[in-house]
């Protein structure tokens, strides 16, 4: 059979859509394998979770990385002033390319240096951290034997092209779609609510950023069941 142009990119398009697809399920299975292990939380997890929240935070500084405590993260703070029992992330959302247009040997090695490990989803555009296991920290309880550790979980977020006021999610699976904010996938939410300064909010023993005007962003992040 002859290979044509329009073969080959019809061929990247498929490739394309079957990874994003089994990337979806292994996303939807790790969710719900966190759900599961909701249930088990120890009272040492809350510790952990509101210890790994001030070191990210620390770090996304130090990158002068806008960002601010959104989805549940932003819920547990602004109801329960830090995280809840059944917690097992901290989500912090990240505005603009602070961090993807740094050299990416420098940011792990700087996450390094405070304990942390960090992976990039490029499907997702969102960046996953934990602790390091090896790690021993005063104060702080060891993660229990055959128990999921907490992470943290950065969610960034670019101004749309066809509308700077318009925040919306980046990502390889984004990549294609049209910048109209019609498709949920992109979660696009008004520049306004991240703008500088931005408020402080309660979280465990930190205080961390929060968006602009409280709850109004969760409008956009659950915009079914809101």
């Amino acid at each position: 059979m002859r290979i044509t142009p329009s073969r080959l990119v019809y061929s990247f398009v498929v490739t394309f859509l079957v990874v994003g697809f089994i990337k979806m399920l292994q996303y939807q299975s790790g969710t719900s394998n966190q759900d599961c292990a909701n249930s088990q939380n120890s009272p040492g997890d809350q510790q952990r979770l509101d210890f790994l929240a001030g070191r990210v935070h620390k770090v996304l500084e130090i990158l002068q990385s806008r960002h601010f405590l959104c989805y549940d993260s932003l819920w547990a703070s602004l109801y329960n002033e830090g995280p809840r029992n059944w917690d097992k992330s901290v989500e912090f959302c990240i505005i603009g390319d602070e961090l993807t247009r740094q050299d990416e040997g420098f940011v792990n090695r700087l996450f390094k240096t405070q304990d942390l490990i960090l992976e990039y989803d490029h499907l997702d555009g969102s960046y996953w951290v934990k602790l390091s296991p090896e790690a021993r920290h005063s104060g702080v309880p060891p993660v229990q034997p055959g128990s999921l550790d907490v992470s943290a979980r950065l969610i960034q977020f670019q101004h749309s092209q066809s509308s700077p006021t318009v925040m919306r999610k980046i990502g390889l699976k984004r990549a294609l779609l049209p910048e109209d904010c019609d498709n949920p996938l992109l979660e696009c939410f008004p520049n306004r609510l991240a703008l500088d300064p931005l408020p402080q909010i309660k979280y465990g023993s930190h205080s961390l950023p929060g968006p602009r005007e409280g709850i109004e962003i969760q409008k956009y992040h659950y915009p079914d069941d809101w």
